[in-house]
């Protein structure tokens, strides 16, 4: 028996590993070494061989021995090949590769990674003539036999050698491939209860003609392959063929078409020969005929689930056509009611069905429960079931439980139920399992009225509010209490230890009216203009004579004390025309303004500026004066007119450099030019130059002057 993908599947790793050295070697690597420490390599066999086109070539190759090779696989191994330097890598996955696998291989790795999967690794040591041992071959046929006996097949001997060979695993992962990309189903779904082999005759014809000969193979009267040879695939086949006088197929029947007779085979044989070789066919002499067997397609009988289906497999080309029909709504139903009926133990009195893409749900009411039951509508595969207490029953059960309890608060999951039940010994927190509708009391929390009762005199005495009586309250996360009480000073809302009755927390807010007494109590009788509230207090705007004052009291009343005093701007106008008074008598006051603190603008004729006063006393804190342009201007030409003696004075040019603080002035008199530049802040003549008006070098000089001063 010759090699197929189903031995090197079966193959131990120890033996594979062996046999692909012998390969290595026969392949025409000289130095091929397996590795003891494969864990700590990342590879079994490491080879070595001098190609004379591109030297030296190193190979590492890596068994990946269970299951489908993967991308991450790949990754591993491109890491293991740059590690130890190799020109590339054999990745031997027996079972094969995922499609992403294949893909990473050829997009990032080509030349780098060989893939050889069960097929490549069988057909390359049939090719070296690597012998399969007989305890290999007993263990495949053992294994092919147990799964025949499983699914209902057969070993079926034919009286001629197959010209291709079959392959029993290679239908059944063409036919999972399609089945599980179509429909919503999983491989250990997927089982062959039968499978019908169709094969037709064919006839392998040696022949000589003149100094020709070769092998030919006739399919029917019209496919007639005269040299096998030229044909790769033919070639082997034939030559594997010729060897055998029988084979085994592994079906649960099988049927052959004829479409020839021996006789016809070689009478249609030397029609063709004679034509293609251009001579009578006297001169072809049939050496000898052979009939083989071509596999041409199976019908399958799938099992998929609790379902069935039938699958047409072409084997020239591994096409499959299958159609699989969801299962009837009857099977659904009868399967939802053995499952809700056996674990609640109540007569289903409702059902409904609900398609959603490849799911069906079986929809129903019992007694007391509501039920939803999935499936996979192809298979018949339960895929959940939510049986739980619909909400009469749930009704009755805590009316029951508790026939004179009062229902704070509901809390419901998925399959567990917890509800908050005021009774006359407190809040029972009780749990209740909507599967099987059972309830237990997991804690009593204290009354809510025994609660408040006992920390009202704590905030009473806190807080300036008084008369406090409980208005409502509330369970929280089934531990806490929140009580909330009011009176006409404010409101209060404490959260409480269910099991203590401890303050956790609280929240105080006192009324408008109960702040303002507040106020009076602390500052006496006030004009109140204006009151504004916030998240967590009262702002409250008052007057007195000579101020406006803003006035805080918390929300909880425990807070009081003034935010801001401000001078109204009467009284601060008064203080401010004082002090600009005594700096010009004549300067009147043009704006005030305030900002952080109250900012006065005035102007004179010999002085402007701005006075910064105290926002709530008055106090000048700064004082920006300068002199003005009408003031600059006649103190400088009274200081020429003083110095110089000039007279008939006029102005040519001033310019005011307000934030630099100064002022340039041109004057012209009767035989020069006076420059200068004052101080606005001060008055102080900081330089000061002139430049005749004739003369010889009285334009250079007014030339630098002008560039001096403008």
């Amino acid at each position: 028996m010759g090699w197929s993908r189903e031995l090197v599947v079966v193959a131990s790793r120890d033996f594979l590993t062996g046999a692909i050295v012998e390969l290595l070697r026969r392949m025409g690597f000289k130095e091929v070494e397996r590795v003891l420490k494969r864990a700590d390599w990342g590879m079994d066999v490491v080879a070595i061989r001098d190609d004379p086109l591109s030297g030296t070539e190193k190979v590492v190759v890596l068994l990946h021995p269970k299951g489908l090779a993967t991308s991450k696989d790949v990754n591993v191994f491109a890491d293991v090949i740059d590690k130890h330097k190799a020109d590339r890598g054999i990745l031997v996955s027996p079972a094969g590769f995922t499609k992403d696998a294949r893909l990473l291989i050829s997009r990032e790795y080509r030349g780098r990674i060989i893939p050889w999967d069960g097929d490549r690794v069988s057909n390359l040591f049939q090719n070296y003539g690597i012998e399969p041992t007989k305890e290999l071959v007993e263990k495949a046929r053992e294994l092919r036999e147990s799964v025949s006996k499983r699914v209902g097949l057969l070993s079926i001997e034919l009286d001629a050698p197959l010209l291709f060979d079959f392959s029993l695993d290679l239908l059944k992962k063409k036919v999972l491939e399609h089945v599980t990309g179509k429909y919503p189903v999983k491989e250990d779904e997927v089982e062959i209860s039968h499978l019908k082999l169709l094969l037709s005759s064919a006839y392998i014809i040696s022949w000589s003609a003149e100094e020709q000969k070769g092998r030919a193979v006739v399919f029917s009267k019209d496919e007639i392959v005269l040299k096998s040879s030229s044909d790769e695939k033919l070639k082997s086949a034939v030559r594997k063929a010729m060897l055998n006088d029988s084979s085994i197929v592994v079906a649960s029947e099988k049927e052959i078409e004829v479409s020839l007779s021996p006789s016809e085979a070689v009478l249609f044989f030397k029609g063709r020969a004679s034509q293609e070789l251009d001579v009578p066919e006297l001169k072809i002499n049939v050496l000898d005929r052979r009939k083989v067997y071509v596999p041409k397609k199976a019908v399958v009988d799938i099992e998929v689930g609790d379902n069935r289906g039938r699958a047409i497999v072409d084997i020239g080309t591994w096409k499959v056509e299958f159609s699989l029909q969801p299962l009837p709504d009857e099977y659904f139903l009868e399967a939802a009611r053995e499952l809700v009926e056996g674990k609640v133990g109540e007569k289903i009195e409702r059902t409904e069905t609900k398609v959603e893409g490849w799911k069906l749900k079986v929809i129903g009411r019992t007694k007391r429960f509501d039920f939803e039951v999935s499936f996979n509508k192809f298979t018949g595969r339960l895929l959940g079931t939510d049986v739980l207490m619909n909400d009469e029953a749930l009704d009755e059960l805590l009316k029951k439980t508790y026939p004179r309890g009062k229902i704070l608060g509901i809390e419901r999951g998925r399959k567990v139920l917890v509800a908050d039940i005021e009774t006359s010994k407190g809040i029972s927190v009780v749990e209740v399992d909507l599967t099987r509708a059972e309830y237990e009391e997991i804690r009593v929390l204290v009354s809510p009225k025994k609660a408040f009762k006992a920390i009202k005199p704590l905030i009473e005495e806190n807080f300036p509010v008084k008369g406090l009586k409980l208005s409502s309250y509330s369970v929280k996360d089934h531990k806490f209490i929140e009580l909330r009480g009011e009176s006409k000073d404010g409101k209060v809302r404490v959260k409480v230890d269910g099991l203590s009755g401890d303050v956790l927390d609280y929240f105080v807010e006192i009324t408008k009216e109960r702040a303002q007494e507040l106020l009076t109590e602390k500052y006496g009788e006030l004009k109140v203009v204006e009151i504004d509230e916030g998240d967590f207090e009262y702002v409250f705007t008052v007057d007195d004579e000579r101020h406006h004052v803003k006035l805080l009291v918390s929300k909880d009343g425990r807070l009081v004390r003034e935010m801001d005093r401000i001078l109204k701007e009467e009284v601060l106008r008064e203080i401010a025309e004082g002090l600009v008074g005594e700096i010009e008598e004549d300067a009147s006051i043009k704006a005030v303004t305030l900002k952080e603190n109250w900012e006065v603008e005035f102007a004179g004729s010999k002085y402007v500026g701005v006075l910064t006063l105290e926002r709530s006393s008055g106090r000048l804190l700064e004082k920006k004066v300068r002199h003005t342009e009408m003031a600059v201007k006649e103190s400088f030409i009274t200081h020429i007119r003083r110095k110089y003696g000039e007279e008939r004075l006029q102005i040519e040019r001033l310019t005011h450099y307000e934030e630099e603080g100064y002022i340039v002035i041109k004057l012209s008199g009767k035989e020069n030019y006076y420059y200068g530049k004052i101080d606005t802040k001060t008055g102080r003549i900081i330089s000061e130059d002139y430049a005749p008006i004739r003369g010889i070098g009285s334009k250079i000089k007014r030339m630098q002057l002008e560039n001096k001063y403008r």
